[in-house]
């Protein structure tokens, strides 16, 4: 994978395409302040970056997308990814389409059709990357499939990286882990094969252990077999299927289990013919109706005590009404003209006046109808009293009758869960009888052997694969690699005359770090001096390993991008004075342009830098982009109709 081009999408749709040549030395050179750095942060973000790192301020204010023309070969691919406010993390919302024709769309054909790991998966599916194994504690593998991030570390050398002293590759101090589980499988020591049989290892190592719990099971049955058979043979006895004499001491085990097999089928026969649901739906029948009657004799006994108190309340009002008729009868003996002034019995004058006669005896007959209103109601109560009572005299009989047929039905219910209860445990013995039927079926000699065998053949099977997967054997081979990638590091090394050359230069995973080996001891890179060295050794390590991924055809992108490596040197702005400083940037630059030259094609390395060599042909012919004598990431009438510039 290589980049064609870095597109910028403004907020209005205008592009600023940024393009590059395949399997070359590109170089952007230009002053501060123009976006050259940026550049490393943009490729990133498209390629999935999880955070957005792109510097706040002019390119985040005037950019609303930000676009890659990726090219792996055979096919191309167009990518984008939107831009995000200040303050946010990344977007997750993608355009990613292929791009044979090396078209650049237009803003308005950018709706997002994917998300980061859709990106990620159809990038790292070009790439080739596959399944790696991370060694456990427990001295085994676990397979993990990975992403093409993993390989992306090697691609970037930011402005503090490349010449850092304490970390050598891209977010070292964050990925370092990932490094260290990761590059064995980029550099090739972890092959498909030895994956493949990774996966068959822990197939056979699991029939292994299904095989040997099946013989252990076999000899333990064989062990306890008697002892299995006593036991079925006794809990025959207890459930009444076979008497005590009826098996021949000298019985064997299959003509014991046939005799209790037998009377076991007669049993279970038997208790088929056990038909108990209709009685047991009879019998909740039964409580319905109880209930019912019950509930309807409750009602009853409280109507009749409610009409009972209001028989009680008529006699009293029947009292108290007779009690004044008979005070009122005696007026029959006063004439109708009565004075009302004089006292009827002394003729006496009375200080109050009394009722007329004619009007008590109206009085009279209104209390005589009244009596006989109370005397009818008394009968009326009476008459529903009595037929309550009749109704709950009833009542009480149909439940005495029905509690009778609930007891009767309770009774027959115990006998048939009784029943039930013994047929179940039939139906247990008879699981327990097959159960063994078929454990000693297959404790026999034949099965045995052959499995036996067929475990002698999986211990060996396990043996070899243990030993073609052999992690130290991976450890090995992945010493042996950077080993002969530490050599070209080395040969580079001597050639240009760097310090730490004497020894022997190679990686250490543990770190991951660079190191020289030499007869006294071993530096690490940390303790490399100077600047010079710093930036010397990051691209002799980095090209070192791309050549391997490159010759080797490991899924690795195939581009490295360099951010300012004459940054150590303080050349002039415009870059004419020829001293020592700068005949070492100069060196830099022919040794990028000699190893890309011999890996023809397969490499791309995009430089962005202040440096600027005009006399020199063949830094001219592989300058991309100067932007000395103007340009910029984000073009400068972008800002000028952006009111948050």
């Amino acid at each position: 994978m290589q980049i064609q081009s870095v597109v910028l999408y403004s907020l209005d749709g205008r592009i600023n395409e940024i393009p590059f040549d395949l399997g070359r030395v590109n170089i952007l050179t230009g002053p501060s302040g123009r976006g050259k750095s940026a550049l490393l942060s943009v490729v990133d973000y498209c390629l999935g970056a999880s955070r957005f790192e792109i510097p706040a301020g002019v390119i985040s204010n005037s950019v609303s997308w930000f676009a890659l023309k990726l090219d792996f070969g055979a096919e191309r691919l167009f990518v984008a990814r939107r831009s995000v406010p200040v303050g946010r993390t990344a977007s997750n919302e993608f355009f990613v389409r292929p791009n044979p024709d090396h078209e650049t769309p237009p803003l308005s054909d950018l709706k997002p059709n994917a998300r980061r790991d859709d990106l990620v998966e159809k990038v790292g599916s070009l790439l080739g990357v596959g399944v790696t194994l991370l060694p456990r504690a427990d001295g085994t593998a676990e397979r993990q499939k990975l992403t093409f991030r993993s390989g992306l570390i090697y691609s970037f050398q930011k402005q503090n990286e490349i010449a850092n002293p304490d970390l050598y590759f891209h977010r070292q101090s964050e990925l370092a882990q990932t490094i260290r589980e990761t590059l064995p499988y980029y550099l090739g020591a972890i092959s498909p094969a030895i994956i493949e049989k990774q996966a068959e290892l822990r197939s056979k190592r699991k029939r292994l252990r299904e095989v040997e719990r099946t013989l252990e099971r076999n000899m333990s049955i064989a062990a306890n077999r008697d002892t299995e058979l006593v036991a079925i043979v006794a809990e025959s006895t207890r459930l009444g299927l076979i008497g005590a004499s009826e098996v021949p001491a000298k019985s064997s085990a299959s003509q014991t289990l046939e005799r209790v097999s037998s009377a076991l089928q007669t049993t279970l026969f038997a208790d088929s013919q056990l038909t108990d649901g209709q009685d047991l739906d009879l019998l909740k029948q039964i409580n319905t109706e109880l209930l019912n009657k019950t509930r309807e004799r409750s009602d009853l006994k409280k109507e009749i005590d409610a009409l009972e108190r209001f028989e009680t309340d008529q006699n009293v009002v029947d009292s108290a009404l007779n009690e004044q008729r008979r005070r009122l009868t005696a007026l029959h003996l006063l004439a109708d003209d009565h004075d009302s002034k004089q006292c009827p019995v002394c003729e006496s004058s009375l200080e109050s006046i009394t009722p007329a006669v004619t009007d008590m005896k109206h009085s009279l007959e209104t209390l005589m109808v009244e009596l006989a209103m109370v005397n009818s109601d008394k009968n009326d109560v009476r008459e529903q009293l009595s037929k309550r009572r009749a109704a709950v005299t009833n009542l009480t009989s149909e439940i005495a009758s029905l509690r009778r047929d609930v007891q009767r039905l309770k009774d027959e219910e115990d006998s048939i869960k009784s029943l039930l209860e013994q047929k179940h445990e039939v139906a247990r013995l008879s699981g327990m009888i097959d159960m063994f039927r078929r454990l000693i079926s297959v404790d026999d000699d034949e099965t045995r052997v052959t499995l036996e065998l067929e475990k002698a053949s999986l211990v060996a099977d396990i043996e070899e694969l243990e030993s073609e997967t052999n992690l130290s054997d991976v450890r090995a081979k992945t010493a042996t690699f950077l080993g002969g990638i530490g050599q070209q590091i080395t040969r580079w090394a001597r050639e240009q005359h760097l310090e730490y050359a004497n020894g022997f230069l190679t990686f250490d995973l543990r770190g991951p770090r660079l190191v020289s080996e030499t007869a006294d001891e071993t530096i690490p890179f940390s303790r490399f001096g100077s600047g010079r060295n710093w930036v010397w050794y990051h691209l002799l390590g980095h090209l070192a390993l791309h050549e391997w991924f490159a010759s080797n055809k490991r899924p690795v992108p195939n581009f490295l991008i360099l951010d300012q490596p004459s940054q150590v040197y303080f050349p002039s702005a415009n870059g004419e004075t020829e001293d020592n400083d700068w005949m070492e940037v100069r060196k830099i630059y022919e040794w990028l342009f000699d190893v890309v030259k011999k890996l023809d094609g397969q490499m791309q390395i995009i430089v962005t830098d202040h440096a600027k060599f005009e006399n020199d042909p063949r830094f001219t012919d592989h300058l991309k982009h100067n932007w000395w004598e103007g340009g910029s990431l984000v073009p400068q009438d972008w800002l000028d109709h952006n009111p948050q510039s």
